[in-house]
This record gives C-alpha cells, sequence and structure tokens, in this order.
C-alpha cells in the first residue's frame, strides 16, 4: 500500500526517473525525507549515493510502474477519514475501478516477467480496501463476483467461494490490515505534502487518518502481546507492593485494560486515556462489557504527564501510586524539543516537526530523553511497562522484506508526525532518563534476528544502589521464629575471599563492559537481556522450591563461574525487590547464594561488589595443592536446588564439560535445576554470530599483519605493533591466544551430550545486539588483550593496534554482513534447562 501511493504520488509529480533526489525541485520537508527513507527501505532507492538514484533493484521494479502507479491511483479513492468509505457496496466508480484492477493482476499472474515484491505490493492494495469493508460480512452472505475473483486467484477462497485454511487465518486478522489502511486519507494527499502545500494536523483538526478504525487496528495489533506480558504483572501482584489503580495511557478501546482485569480482578482500579473521545467511548463500552467496576475514562495527551496528575488528583487519586502502562503510544507523543544533550542521534527514522520540516535524529532523542524525565518523579514506587513498536534501519530492513511491518510502519509513523526509533536508542535514552529496565521481564520480537520490531519493559528508576539490602530483623522479632535462629546469616568468615592489594583493573575493565560506567543500576543490554532469561528461571525454580519448603530449610543457589559476579548482582536486585529472603526468613527457611569460580582478577571484583550482601557466599574452584575442586567438596557436603552458569560452557572443551556435568548434577539436590546460557556455543544462524567470532577475526588481522611481506607498508599502529612484536615466541603466544578463545568453538550438541548423562532438559536460542563500542571494549578487556595479542607487550602499543583492526577491519566486516544491525551486531546465545532426576 505504501509503496503503490508512494510510486503514484512521484509519477504525479514527474520524479519517477530521477527519483527524490536532493535537488528533485521539490521542498526540503521532512516528508520527502521519509519518502526516500521507505524506497531505502525496500531497497529502491540509494538516497546516500551523488547523485542520490534509483538502484539496480529499484530500476527493475520500475518496469512495472504502470501496475504500481495504477494500484496507488485505486487506493487514492479511499481518501475518507471516517470509516464509512471502506463500508460496501462501493459506489459504481469505484466498483469498476476494483473489478478493472483485479483483472490486471490476474494478467500479472498469468505473465512471465513478474518479482515476487512488486506482486506483493500489487495484492496488497487491493486486499486491504477488500478485508476491510468485509469486517461486517456476515459469513454465508455471498461475496461480490470481483472479490470472489480476487481471493480465488490469491488462494484464499476456493472454487465454492469457501474460505481455505489461509483465508480463514487472514480473515481472524481483518483488524490488522487497519494499521496502514487507517492512514490513507494521508497517502492519497502526498503529492501536496512533498509540495509544501500541506502539513499534517493532529487533534481536533485531525484529516490524516481513519481515527476508528486506527484504534482498532492498534488494539488488534496489541492484544497479541498482552499475554506476554502477564509475567510482569503477575510478579508485581504476587511479590510486590500492589498499586491503587492501573493507567494505561493511550488505552484505546480499552482492550489491554479488560485483559488485565480479567487477570487480577477487581482490586484495583482501572484508569484510561487516551487523546481521542472515540477510543474512549469504545473503552467505556469494552469495560462496562467486561464487567469492570467504576472504570475512570480520561482525555489526556502521553507528553503530559503533569496535567494527567492534576486530572488523577481531581477523582481522589494521587498519579504517583499508580502503575503506568502504554502500547504503542510513547513514539505517537507530541514533540516538544528537549534540551542541548549529549544523545548521539543514532535514530535511522526520518522525523518530522510540526510545521512539515526535517527533524534531525538528535532532535527526536533529546526529545525522547526529556519526555521519560518528564515521567520519571511518578513511576518511583511502581515503575511503568511499555509495550513499544520500534523502527527497523534501511539497510537490514531490505534484507528481511515480508518477515517485518516496519517498512510500512516507519513510513506512515513518519508522514503523520510520530517518533519511532531503534530499540537500542530507545533503551539507551531510557537509561539518559535515569530509567532501568527490569531485564528478566524483557520480551522483543523477534528474538532471533538481527532487529527489534516491538519491545516489552518495565522501567524502574534508576538506583543509588540496587545492592544496598534492608536490614532483616532480629530473629526474636520473626513470627515463629527462635530466639538464636537466623535462617539468613552474615557471610560466612571463612569462605573465599581476595588477598590483600589485589589488582581489580582486569574485573573493573570487564565489569565497565557488563554495566554502563561500572553502574549496577544500569546493566548493558548486550549482556543483561540473556543475563535475565537465566536469572528468570532461576527466580522460578527459587519460588517452587519455597512453596515445598519446612522452616529449617536453606535454598541454596549456586553460581557456577560467577566471575565478576553478574548473574548473582542482576538475581539479588531482584530477591531485594521482592523481599524474598526477609519473606523467607519470616517462614524460617534461610536462603544463600554461593559464587564460585577460579581466583583472579575478575572473581575478585565480583567479591568487591557483593561481599556485603548477607546472603552471598564465596568459593574458590582451586583446591590448596593447585588442584580443582568438585562443586559437592566445595559445599562442603550441602547439596543446592539451583545451578545457574552464565556465559561459562562456552570455554570449556569437551574433557572440563564433561567432568564439569558431573560435578554439577552431584551438587544438585534431587529435582533441582541447572539453568545456563552460552554466547560462543555452535552453529550461529545466518543473521548472527557467536560471540568471540569478532575475536577471532581480529586475531586472524592481526596474525597476517605479522606474515606481511613488507611490514613498512602497514598502517601505523600496525607498523609500530609489528616491530615489538616477540616472534621468537609466537608459538607460546599462540598457544595462550587459543586457550583464552577456543580457536573452533564449541557446540551445544557437545553440551547436551555431557549434561544428558546426568539430567535431562531442553535447550532454546535467542540473539542480542552487541555494539561498536562494546565490541572494541570485549577486545580490550585486561586480560583478553594480554592473552590474545601476547605476542605484544607493550599495552599501549598493544591497544592502539587493537583499536584500529576492530573499528578498520573486524566491525566493518561484521556489521554490513547479514549479522548487522545498523549499531551493531546480532550474537548468538544458546540457553539450557536441565533438572536433575
Amino acid at each position: 500500500m505504501v509503496i503503490s501511493s508512494i510510486i503514484r504520488a512521484l509519477d504525479s509529480l514527474g520524479l519517477l526517473e530521477s527519483g527524490p533526489g536532493r535537488e528533485c525541485g521539490l521542498p526540503g520537508t521532512g516528508y520527502l525525507g521519509v519518502v526516500r527513507r521507505c524506497l531505502a527501505s525496500v531497497g529502491w532507492f540509494d538516497g546516500d549515493a551523488e547523485p542520490a538514484t534509483w538502484t539496480p533493484s529499484g530500476r527493475a521494479a520500475l518496469r512495472h510502474r504502470e501496475h504500481l502507479v495504477e494500484a496507488g491511483q485505486f487506493l487514492a479513492r479511499f481518501a475518507g477519514s471516517t470509516s464509512d468509505s471502506w463500508k460496501s457496496p462501493w459506489d459504481d466508480e469505484t466498483s469498476a475501478a476494483f473489478s478493472a484492477a483485479v483483472g490486471r493482476l490476474e494478467e500479472w499472474h498469468a505473465g512471465t516477467e513478474r518479482d515476487e515484491f512488486t506482486g506483493a505490493c500489487l495484492e496488497g492494495t487491493l486486499l486491504v480496501p477488500v478485508m476491510l469493508s468485509l469486517r461486517a460480512h456476515e459469513s454465508g452472505e455471498r461475496l461480490p463476483q470481483d472479490v470472489e475473483r480476487l481471493l480465488a486467484l490469491l488462494g484464499w477462497v476456493d472454487a465454492e467461494c469457501r474460505w481455505t485454511p489461509k483465508g480463514r487465518a487472514l480473515r481472524n486478522c481483518i483488524d490488522d490490515f487497519g494499521l496502514a489502511g487507517s492512514y490513507l486519507p494521508m497517502l492519497a494527499r502526498l503529492e501536496e505534502l512533498l509540495r509544501g502545500e500541506l502539513v499534517v494536523s493532529t487533534g481536533a483538526d485531525e484529516w490524516h487518518r481513519d481515527q476508528e478504525l486506527n484504534v482498532q487496528a492498534v488494539s488488534a495489533a496489541g492484544s497479541r502481546y498482552f499475554a506476554d506480558a502477564d509475567p510482569i504483572f503477575g510478579e508485581m501482584f504476587a511479590h510486590g507492593r500492589p498499586p491503587a489503580f492501573i493507567a494505561d495511557m493511550g488505552c484505546g478501546d480499552g482492550s489491554w485494560l479488560t485483559h488485565l482485569h480479567s487477570m487480577i480482578g477487581d482490586g484495583v482500579r482501572y484508569v484510561g486515556i487516551d487523546s481521542s473521545p472515540i477510543a474512549l467511548d469504545d473503552a467505556r463500552r469494552k469495560l462496562r462489557a467486561a464487567g469492570v467496576r467504576d472504570p475512570l475514562l480520561l482525555l489526556g495527551d502521553v507528553a503530559s504527564p503533569q496535567e494527567l496528575r492534576a486530572q488523577l488528583a481531581e477523582h481522589g487519586l494521587s498519579i504517583e501510586d499508580g502503575l503506568h502502562i502504554r502500547s504503542f503510544a510513547d513514539h505517537g507523543r507530541t514533540y516538544h524539543g528537549g534540551p542541548p544533550s549529549d544523545v548521539p542521534g543514532s535514530a535511522s527514522g526520518a522525523y518530522v516537526a510540526s510545521d512539515g520540516t526535517p527533524l534531525s535524529a538528535a532532535a527526536v532523542e533529546a526529545d525522547l530523553v526529556a519526555h521519560l524525565e518528564r515521567w520519571k518523579p511518578y513511576v518511583g514506587k511502581h515503575g511503568m511497562v511499555l509495550l513499544e513498536a520500534h523502527c527497523v534501519p534501511p539497510h537490514v530492513a531490505s534484507q528481511h522484506l515480508g518477515t517485518l511491518h516496519s517498512v510500512a510502519f516507519d513510513t506512515y509513523r513518519g508522514l503523520a508526525h510520530q517518533y519511532p526509533v531503534e530499540y537500542s536508542t530507545f533503551m539507551n535514552c531510557s537509561r539518559r532518563a535515569g530509567l532501568t529496565a527490569v531485564s528478566h521481564l524483557e520480551r522483543r520480537y523477534p528474538s532471533t534476528l538481527p532487529f527489534v520490531a516491538v519491545s516489552v519493559n518495565r522501567f524502574v528508576c534508576a538506583q543509588p544502589n540496587p545492592l544496598e539490602v534492608v536490614q532483616l530483623p532480629a530473629p526474636d522479632e520473626r513470627p515463629g521464629t527462635a530466639a538464636g535462629q537466623d535462617p539468613v546469616t552474615a557471610p560466612q568468615a571463612n569462605g573465599w575471599h581476595p588477598e590483600p592489594g589485589s589488582d581489580l583493573d582486569d574485573g573493573r575493565g570487564l565489569h565497565e563492559l557488563l554495566y554502563f560506567d561500572g553502574d549496577l543500576s544500569q546493566p548493558r543490554r548486550w549482556s543483561s537481556g540473556a543475563t535475565g532469561v537465566v536469572v528468570r528461571e532461576v527466580m522460578a525454580a527459587i519460588n517452587a522450591r519455597a512453596e515445598q519448603a519446612r522452616r529449617g530449610d536453606v535454598i541454596r543457589v549456586l553460581d557456577y563461574g560467577a566471575g565478576t559476579g553478574l548473574a548473582s548482582i542482576e538475581l539479588s536486585k531482584i530477591c531485594i525487590e521482592q523481599d524474598l529472603p526477609e519473606r523467607l526468613a519470616g517462614l524460617g527457611i534461610g536462603f544463600e547464594l554461593h559464587l564460585v569460580d577460579l581466583p583472579h582478577g575478575w572473581f575478585a571484583q565480583g567479591y568487591e561488589l557483593l561481599k556485603d550482601v548477607p546472603w552471598a557466599r564465596f568459593h574458590s574452584l582451586r583446591g590448596d595443592g593447585g588442584q580443582f575442586r568438585d562443586l559437592l567438596d566445595v559445599m562442603d557436603g550441602d547439596h543446592v536446588d539451583v545451578v545457574m552458569a552464565n556465559m561459562v560452557f562456552h570455554l570449556l572443551r569437551e574433557g572440563p564439560m564433561r567432568h564439569a556435568a558431573a560435578s554439577i548434577a552431584a551438587v544438585l539436590a534431587p529435582g533441582g535445576r541447572l539453568v545456563f546460557n552460552a554466547p560462543d556455543l555452535a552453529p550461529a544462524t545466518r543473521n548472527s554470530v557467536l560471540f568471540h567470532d569478532p575475536n577471532r577475526l581480529l586475531r586472524r588481522h592481526w596474525l597476517n599483519a605479522l606474515d606481511a611481506a613488507d611490514p613498512s607498508e602497514l598502517p601505523a599502529p600496525l607498523r609500530e605493533a609489528v616491530a615489538h612484536a616477540r616472534s621468537a615466541q609466537s608459538l607460546n603466544a599462540q598457544e595462550r591466544a587459543d586457550r583464552r578463545i577456543l580457536p573452533t568453538p564449541q557446540s551445544i550438541d557437545g553440551v547436551v551430550t555431557a549434561l544428558e548423562q546426568f539430567m535431562t532438559g531442553t535447550t532454546t536460542s535467542q540473539t542480542f545486539e552487541l555494539l561498536a563500542e562494546e565490541n572494541l571494549s570485549t577486545a580490550l578487556v585486561p586480560s583478553n588483550q594480554a592473552e590474545y595479542l601476547a605476542e605484544i607487550t607493550d599495552r599501549t602499543i598493544r591497544e592502539a593496534a587493537i583499536r584500529h583492526i576492530v573499528r578498520e577491519y573486524v566491525f566493518p566486516e561484521i556489521s554490513t554482513g547479514p549479522a548487522g544491525t545498523g549499531l551493531g551486531y546480532n550474537v548468538e546465545w544458546k540457553f539450557g534447562v536441565f533438572e536433575r532426576p
């Protein structure tokens, strides 16, 4: 629909030959930038070229320009901003145009020179109006003849005009056709927007979309995600302090509030806020039909929480006492601008100001930070839950046509003065606003491709010290606890601790790769998302064990290969938020978290971060004689309920992995669980890489430099590094590199084979984005670089060489490939949950 409308407009403006380049004779409106970006997202136009031009695939598509223009002209008939324009029967002129369009599509399908994507454009321009007109069509009623022709051509109805399985499946998604369909009034007047004669307006003067249709379509689009967000609310109401009310800003027809009422009941009040009176009327009907008691429905703007505060106060509610939720609302906020900021301006979207002029990515990001900052004072108690849609960079979208909605979404939202940004940009802006996402509750869609189109997160205010522990009451003050009985004790005095004066430089280097500036309230998304998957499973196992535990029992979790304590930190943060140890102590049940690793700088850093957490215990895997210790020996014979192995198993070769599996199984109590993740277990998918693939590429480029026939021709950083390399010890250096990072990665099948000798379980996979600066920081962790490029002994020279290789060779090679995300690249993670019989 969007492509056909754009081609029609460009044809009308006489720009199909040259394309909408910089010197196309049109004013430089923001709308023109949106059109260019759309054409780039399907791979048809290269706006960065000099001069900007159609690509080969674009020129090939324009061989069918007549078909595309005629399709766009048919769509332009549906320019009314009320739903009456969809209702059938259509007027005689529109019906005749539709019959002719179906005939042209039949000729297209019978032809030999056609391409799949252009065909999809032509089909979509007819299907959207047809399906929207059929929303009120009775199932037994005969379809119009030309509609039958179209649906039969596409295999949606059979020869008897009965809906096929494919047709029925797509008819069940009929409201989704309204997402783009509601913006047809705007697309029909695209020429005027591009000529600068018209500006999209919002509010009471809104003309650019069918509001009723849009409300229904957005609600339908959001409903598929509501159930996935249930664990967020379930956790809050089971373990947290329940809010006085739930406020859905941009509530649409009230679908999310209705869903939550069916889950939570009447224990809270339900508040719906929307800028559309039509939406509030729909919400009122839906909530009343669902039996929601006394719902409060208000007109409001997501960009004005202060106004909402005043409105709620008029009804006796304090905005701070509510849980605030939103679905697809933040990118549709009114643009107010933000103060000068150091935001990077990394978003790839094309954005339009209220007067039709272009907005830069940096301006949009600064506005987003300011927008979230306006909300921060009001969400300190309960946080807020955001279901948000994100744009996808054009070069990524063009590689995944047919698997995403972003080409259309980014275009009609951009033309309508809305401001979606990439997922990583959105998360960065939330961090700058002082908010942090609860990682173990996050959902992303899709979860295995190099882009995120939709995310669901609970955001809370970042805490200065999220590991600050509320002191437990004295044992004799706890209900049912005998004096002197303290199931949760202070850290063991005889546990492992680093030697006084231990060098923490290496541990701090890794810690800052895992947390922004080392701030425990702000974990980096590349690792916290995968760690959150592990922590979610561990918390589920803890809660299940707690239901069976008796007074005097101790629930034990073991963090195997704890490193700097990432998994234990994230688990402890949740325990603190949910008052888990205190609740268990009140029942006379203990809780212990045992961190186990080899003594080194990373583990020393973990000790410094967690030493004051009362349930934390530290153990060395190395015995007094230097030998590895079995975990049951480490635990002095005590069994544990859960073992978590966060970013560990990819480091173990076949033999050590078998030993680790046996040791873990021996320390687990019957029914105990192992939960793990690993970012460097083969295989990777076409659209992802393994975590250490960039480091392997770094090593290869370095060895090529060492073997250069004429080192004097190398770039200066490499030339100096080669001159200082210890070539006499190259064999030893290669052995050190191979120990640090396996030259050939272990496979998930090898890990499963080792574990299945003792346990049963399943594995899954997801991908997470690693940003450019994180790619470099990984290589610069002190112990990583010293071992991996051991030929270079001078750290300054070594780091200069690493920076050059990563920036000039490694990152460009990976980020421009199928794993590239726009700001980084896509890393494949494997996950597993295994249980001891």
